[in-house]
């Protein structure tokens, strides 16, 4: 049910940009559409039975990226799992669960650009769990994170696409539990399809 409320609401966000593009020159900006791979897991402080380890999840979304010559500017509407896999102490041995965490993100982030090609970014996360409540959600339906990381413009023939490889760091407890305080860690590798403007007939 969460999966298909997933892919339901990225369709919903990407639909009226396929056919938008604004610019992929200094000064200007465009659309883009992203798909990837997080690195998740849980940060543990307190009491708990559960120890964490890391998941690979996917992500997807879209972004729109404004350049002013060398800074720039990067909103994205993001759908991202986050959470973990836990593992438990028992008498048999140990025991693994998985906690899947479905969020609606939205990175604000601000870059700036060192050499052609590279940018370096940063700026706040804002993530609304979709599954909040459930056995294998948060217990928090809010998380507010900080975002560091790259974006790399591929050249020549591969030109449309770029890498973004970041990290993001929460700041929330999201544990359902009473005596632990739960902080998801991410590392995010994505490939972005950029939408540029057709050219103009001269």
């Amino acid at each position: 049910m969460y999966t298909n409320r997933f892919l339901l609401l990225f369709f919903v966000l990407i639909s009226p940009l396929l056919s938008q593009a604004q610019s992929d020159k200094p000064v200007g900006g465009h659309f883009g559409v992203k798909v990837g791979a997080s690195f998740t897991q849980v940060a543990i402080s307190g009491t708990s039975v559960n120890i964490p380890k890391r998941a690979l999840q996917p992500n997807l979304g879209v972004m729109y990226r404004y350049r002013y010559h060398r800074v720039v500017v990067q909103p994205e509407a993001l759908l991202a799992i986050k959470g973990g896999t836990f593992q438990q102490e028992g008498v048999g041995g140990r025991t693994t669960t998985s906690q899947s965490y479905y969020y609606a993100c939205l990175p604000i982030l601000f870059g700036y650009i060192p050499t052609e090609g590279l940018t370096v970014q940063a700026g706040p996360e804002l993530s609304y769990a979709l599954n909040s409540g459930s056995a294998n959600g948060p217990g928090a339906q809010n998380d507010l994170g900080a975002v560091v990381g790259v974006h790399y413009d591929f050249l020549d023939m591969l030109n449309k696409f770029s890498l973004h490889v970041r990290y993001v760091h929460g700041f929330v407890n999201v544990s359902s539990e009473a005596g632990a305080s739960y902080y998801n860690r991410n590392v995010q590798v994505s490939i972005v399809y950029n939408l540029f403007p057709k050219k103009k007939k001269k």
